[in-house]
């Protein structure tokens, strides 16, 4: 069976084509998410299942419950040019640092490609 993950990847796909993803990497705690690791890869199709995306994202060496992915796309569709992707990756880091529920704007996943959402809490 296909985890979430496999199905907004292809629909994602289906839908642009080729795009630069930005993907951060997330602790979890009762109170809190914080990013822990970033970066971005451009995606040129849409056969990477769960299992090969969650090795790469082990291989940043950081403890992480869950990871988000925001996706870019060039004036013309496409992914983003080298530098361009580098400054929205930090747009993203600072917006995500700043505000938490950020998350929400983009695919958050857990460690097993489910989707995940953040809610508000109340003290």
């Amino acid at each position: 069976m296909k985890t979430d993950f496999e199905h907004w990847l292809a629909a994602q796909f289906a839908d642009t084509g080729p795009f630069t993803i930005f993907i951060l990497l997330v602790r979890i705690t009762s109170s809190s998410a914080a990013p822990v690791r970033s970066s971005y890869a451009h995606l040129i199709g849409d056969e990477m299942a769960w299992q090969e995306m969650r090795a790469l994202l082990d291989g940043a060496r950081a403890p992480w419950d869950g990871v988000a992915f925001f996706v870019g796309l060039g004036h013309e569709g496409g992914p983003l040019p080298d530098p361009v992707a580098v400054r929205m990756l930090k747009e993203v880091e600072a917006d995500v640092t700043a505000n938490p529920l950020v998350l929400n704007r983009g695919l958050f996943f857990d460690r097993e490609g489910r989707q995940l959402r953040i809610d508000e809490t109340t003290a």
